[in-house]
């Protein structure tokens, strides 16, 4: 069944990301689309999630809230895990961390087309 909105289709793209079933997730995402302003594949989008498994093996995001409004969502989360690898070019410090973020999201035709993120340093 393919996402009914926005709030819907990031819903999806997180629990297939968590459950680690990168496919579906991508599936779900534009194969040209923009991340923090920066035109992104689908490969791009691949390569950032195996990143953050290396990093952070149990890397969690739980949304607390989403606020829907036309093409686009806005998430808050609580996001947790233990920096056990590099991380996106930081050494690995072996703590864990819980921290919170927002999120927007645009999506088009049941596509993520833009994201812009921001969440607390840990």
């Amino acid at each position: 069944m393919s996402p009914t909105g926005p709030a819907e289709t990031v819903r999806v793209i997180n629990e297939a990301r968590a459950a680690g079933d990168f496919a579906v997730a991508v599936g779900h995402i534009a194969p040209r689309s923009f991340d923090q302003g920066r035109e992104a594949s689908r490969e791009d989008w691949l390569d950032k999630w195996r990143a953050i498994t290396v990093g952070v093996p149990d890397f969690a995001v739980t949304s607390l809230q989403s606020i829907e409004s036309g093409e686009w969502v806005a998430n808050r989360y609580r996001i947790t895990g233990t920096h056990t690898g590099d991380f996106f070019g930081r050494p690995p410090t072996g703590k864990t961390f819980d921290v919170s973020g927002m999120d927007m999201v645009r999506v088009v035709d049941g596509l993520l087309v833009e994201h812009w993120v921001y969440a607390e340093p840990f």
